[in-house]
């Protein structure tokens, strides 16, 4: 029989496979496929602070073209066996109502089973300093 921590880190890993999905559905401008995955209250908070519904953020993605994009540095901290936080960072480049625009967020990501099916139920990116190759970390 399965103990739990490797039932958690199987979901982790499934949770983390979404979110790389989710990101791919949005280049792709699948949005039908992006809104699948998000919770009908979902509310995703913007590095401005400026909190969009799921039909607000759908609507905005409309009028976005992602570039290119790279996630990393993902954790996964179970809540319950039906829901957990998922943060990672986020390197993008985006034309978003033609302006081209760079991004570097940290990312943090709930989800819950609901029906039997994990979806996203809130999302908040922070922005992160531009990173200086030439400084050295002390």
């Amino acid at each position: 029989m399965e103990n739990q921590e490797t039932k958690d880190m199987a979901t982790a890993d499934t949770l983390i496979a979404y979110e790389h999905e989710t990101w791919s559905l949005i280049k792709r401008k699948d949005l039908d496929g992006f809104a699948s995955y998000l919770a009908e209250d979902f509310p995703d908070i913007f590095p401005d602070g400026k909190e969009r519904t799921k039909s607000e953020l759908l609507e905005f993605l409309g009028d976005a073209d992602l570039k290119e994009y790279r996630l990393g540095n993902f954790r996964v901290t179970m809540l319950t066996r039906d829901a957990a936080i998922v943060t990672y960072h986020v390197d993008a480049r985006a034309a978003i109502q033609g302006k081209e625009i760079a991004m570097s967020n940290s990312v943090t990501s709930g989800w819950a089973k609901r029906d039997g099916r994990w979806l996203n139920v809130s999302a908040v990116a922070s922005a992160q300093p531009p990173h200086d190759s030439n400084q050295r970390n002390h």
